[in-house]
């Protein structure tokens, strides 16, 4: 058995003390991910921000861009088609056209079946453009309100000759219209529930000649009682209007 070699240290040192039986020897680092912390994984970090950071401004830049593009499509509509307007040219509404109603007369009738009944003729003078029966209605109105009065279960009983030619009205049904020609002949009835009725057999929209007559039949007088008769309607969206005080 021989010494050990001063000379060679290497081989005066004992090996590294061996780890338990069967443990795992850890190889030797030839390559893969930096270690945390080195220089290889602070700039394995940087590049990956700067990757984040540049995804991050195309998201933010392809958003500005599409909502420039709706802006612009917004104002290219509002510009072509303003909003409220239609493709479609209709003609404007022409003036109103104006029924000129001359004052009231009041009167009283015999009824055919009895009793008597009042009335209020309203001469229709003219009006500024041709109308008939089917473009107006008659509104009997409260002057101070404006509340209309309603004529519940009228029947308008009228012969050419006499406006009341059946039963008066009563309480319950205060009062029906009678549209008489210029030349006096009963034409037309009204009431609210049923519109325009021919008093003979024939047409119920029928031209209102100048000079007609709208004649209200009434179950007591109206006169003086704060009441009005208008007469309204449309005509491709241009309004009619005509009122008088009874």
């Amino acid at each position: 058995m021989s010494a050990p070699n001063p000379s060679n240290p290497s081989a005066a040192r004992p090996p590294p003390p061996a780890g338990p039986p069967g443990s795992p020897v850890a190889p030797p680092r030839t390559g893969g991910a930096p270690a945390p912390g080195g220089l290889g994984g602070r700039a394995r970090s940087f590049r990956e921000a700067q990757s984040q950071r540049r995804s991050d401004r195309r998201e933010r830049l392809g958003v500005f861009l599409v909502v420039v593009i709706l802006v612009g499509a917004l104002l290219t509509v509002a510009t072509y088609h303003p909003f409220g307007s239609s493709p479609y040219n209709f003609p404007p509404p022409g003036p109103t056209i104006v029924v000129h109603l001359g004052t009231s007369s009041t009167g009283e009738v015999t009824c055919g079946l009895g009793g008597t009944a009042y009335t209020e003729r309203i001469p229709w003078t003219n009006s500024t453009r041709p109308l008939t029966s089917g473009e107006v209605y008659v509104r009997l109105y409260e002057i101070g309100d404006g509340d209309a009065i309603g004529d519940p279960s009228a029947v308008a009983n009228a012969t050419p000759t006499n406006p009341c030619g059946g039963a008066p009205p009563d309480t319950g049904a205060l009062w029906y219209l009678v549209l008489a020609a210029p030349s006096g002949t009963n034409l037309l009835t009204f009431t609210v529930d049923g519109g325009w009725a021919s008093v003979a057999p024939g047409p119920s929209n029928i031209p209102i000649e100048n000079a007609s007559a709208l004649i209200l039949v009434t179950n007591e007088s109206l006169a003086g009682t704060g009441r009005g008769l208008g007469v309204y309607g449309f005509v491709n969206d241009t309004s009619i209007t005509g009122s008088t005080l009874l």
